[in-house]
C-alpha cells in the first residue's frame, strides 16, 4: 500500500525577508507576505485530497498549516520531530555574515549531498543534514504507520525539506516559502521516495 505526503515549507517571516537564519532559536510568526503565501498555498493544494495535516510546532509552520486548513478543513496535529534544523552558532546571523565566516560550510549545509551532509555549523546543539534526515524520515514513517489516512499534508521548514530530499537522493532543488514536494511511502518496503515538486 502507498501513502502520499504533500510536504510544504512555511510562509515568509520577517527574518526570512531579512535573510536571517532562524533555525530553532527564533520562533517568529508569519509576516503579511507569509500569510498571503499561505492563503495561495491553500488554494493550490485544496484539491489534492489531503485528509490530515501534521505540522512542526514552530509558529511559522503551525500558522501556515492553520491558514492552509481554512481551505482544507481537515484534522491538524503538531509533531515535534518536524521542527526545523538547529544551525548552532550560525543562527541569528544573516546569510551574508554566514557566507563571510563559513563559506564552504554554508554551501554544504544549503545544498547537502552524501559527501557533505554530515557537516554542520559549530555549536553544541547543531544538527547535520544527515541527522535531520534521520529524525524526519523516522517521523514520517511513524505517521504513515499510525495514520489511517492515505494522503497527508506536512507543514515544515526549508532545512527539513532539504535534508529529507537529500536523503531521498534529490539534490539542488529550490525550496522557496510555501513550496510543495510530493513524497510517497510504500508499505512493502517501509521507505519513502521523492516524486516531484508540485
Amino acid at each position: 500500500m502507498k501513502k502520499t505526503f504533500y510536504i510544504f515549507r512555511h510562509g515568509e517571516t520577517e527574518l526570512n525577508a531579512k535573510r536571517v537564519l532562524q533555525g530553532t532559536s527564533a520562533n517568529p510568526n508569519l509576516n503579511s507576505r507569509g500569510q498571503e503565501q499561505a492563503v495561495e498555498l491553500g488554494q493550490k493544494i485544496k484539491d489534492y485530497g489531503i485528509q490530515k495535516i501534521y505540522s512542526s510546532p514552530f509558529l511559522r509552520a503551525k500558522r501556515t498549516a492553520e491558514i492552509v486548513n481554512e481551505c482544507l478543513n481537515v484534522p491538524l496535529e503538531t509533531e515535534d520531530n518536524l521542527h526545523e534544523c538547529c544551525f548552532g552558532d550560525a543562527e541569528g546571523h544573516t546569510m551574508d555574515e554566514i557566507d563571510a565566516k563559513w563559506p564552504q560550510l554554508m554551501h554544504d549545509v544549503l545544498y547537502p549531498t552524501p559527501s557533505t551532509w554530515d557537516n554542520k555549523y559549530p555549536g553544541d546543539k547543531a544538527e547535520s543534514k544527515h541527522q535531520v534526515f534521520d529524525r524526519v524520515n523516522a517521523a514520517l514513517i511513524e505517521i504513515a504507520h499510525k495514520s489511517p489516512h492515505n494522503i497527508i499534508g506536512i507543514s515544515t521548514h526549508g532545512g527539513v525539506m532539504s535534508s529529507l530530499l537529500a536523503g531521498l537522493k534529490s539534490y539542488g532543488l529550490g525550496l522557496p516559502n510555501c513550496c510543495v514536494a510530493q513524497v510517497d511511502y510504500d508499505s512493502d518496503t517501509d521507505e519513502l521516495s521523492f516524486v516531484k515538486m508540485m
